[in-house]
């Protein structure tokens, strides 16, 4: 497995670590700075302690529902494995994912630590590509899909309606991307001609150097192996595939959850509101999946803070964006790196 170590050097999760938290807490703090008030530690001192379990919750709710799509998908391809180690091992590639640009440390950690538990390279690797594989082509599709319903609307209420062509781009961009996924589906191997002619592409080359044909080499057998065993599902469990399709959607559904779970917290009527802030959020996830630096820091911030400055009076604006922050990113990133560390080496059974 030395993917696993190449990804995911010490060198580079220290890198990750320092400049995700730099800017995540160089945000913050300017966000606290600019909308604390004595209104602000007054509301926090009133929150009451179902409050506060209330939007911890929400935070385990959602490793709970990815925890059993995960152990869905793997029962899927005839391999058993504890519950308790797959929420260890998700935790684990979460932090592995907040750590590296565009979560790219989450694929090897999952495989890895999958492989330790005595599942084959190859299953672990179909188990962690179909997760991930449907998590994106939800994403692919509702995030393009609900920005061209709700365009007008949801850009002036986040203040970036100057941006409308810069949108239409990224649009045109998620279109082709998702064309792309489902040609990878239908034709592997046309798709696969299709991987390595944009691999010997100069720019590529370029901005890849050495890296071009090992990655290319990744790139086609994890398309090769997740159409080998999604054919496979299909043929055999066509009920059970649509299954994991409906928890991906819950999985989802329960991680936008937490930020209605800190306002709710915070004692802010959001009644009748809470289908327009799973969407605003929804939409926002879709613009960070482009931002290459670890978590997405900064921006996550700031376009969370746009969405909580419609809801909230402004006491409670920036403490809101630093709580859903906590709960939802540095809660994982501290958990999951224990659960790493813990199974790395080799500790979780004692």
């Amino acid at each position: 497995m030395q993917t696993q170590k190449k990804v995911l050097s010490p060198a580079l999760i220290r890198k990750g670590l320092i400049i995700t938290l730099s800017i995540g807490l160089i945000t913050m703090g300017i966000l606290l700075y600019s909308s604390t008030t004595p209104e602000t530690w007054h509301s926090l001192r009133n929150i009451h302690l179902k409050n506060i379990l209330l939007m911890l919750g929400a935070v385990v709710l959602s490793w709970l529902i990815e925890g059993f799509r995960v152990k869905t998908i793997a029962s899927l391809l005839d391999e058993q494995i504890g519950f308790f180690d797959i929420l260890r091992i998700n935790l684990a590639s979460i932090f592995s994912g907040n750590v590296t640009p565009l979560y790219s440390g989450t694929i090897p950690t999952q495989v890895y630590f999958f492989h330790r538990k005595g599942i084959s390279v190859g299953k672990a690797t179909a188990i962690v590509t179909i997760r991930l594989s449907f998590t994106s082509l939800l994403l692919a599709i509702g995030g393009p899909l609900l920005l061209f319903i709700f365009k007008g609307k949801i850009l002036d209420e986040i203040g970036l309606s100057h941006l409308a062509g810069f949108i239409n781009y990224i649009l045109l961009l998620a279109l082709f991307f998702f064309g792309f996924l489902l040609f990878l589906l239908l034709k592997p191997d046309k798709g696969e001609i299709l991987i390595n002619k944009f691999f010997q592409l100069k720019f590529v080359k370029k901005i890849l150097g050495s890296r071009t044909e090992p990655f290319c080499h990744k790139v086609t057998s994890e398309a090769k192996e997740f159409h080998f065993w999604l054919n496979t599902l299909f043929q055999k469990k066509a009920l059970s595939v649509l299954f994991v399709v409906i928890l991906t959607f819950f999985s989802w559904l329960s991680t936008l959850a937490i930020t209605p779970a800190v306002m709710l917290g915070l004692g802010v009527n959001i009644k009748g509101k809470i289908f327009r802030i799973l969407l605003l959020q929804f939409i926002i996830q879709f613009f960070l999946s482009f931002i290459p630096i670890p978590g997405g820091s900064g921006v996550a911030e700031m376009g969370f803070f746009s969405i909580f400055s419609g809801y909230l009076p402004k006491h409670l604006q920036a403490i809101s964006v630093t709580i859903w922050r906590l709960l939802s990113y540095y809660l994982n990133t501290f958990i999951g790196g224990f659960c790493f560390l813990r199974l790395f080496t080799g500790k979780e059974n004692e």
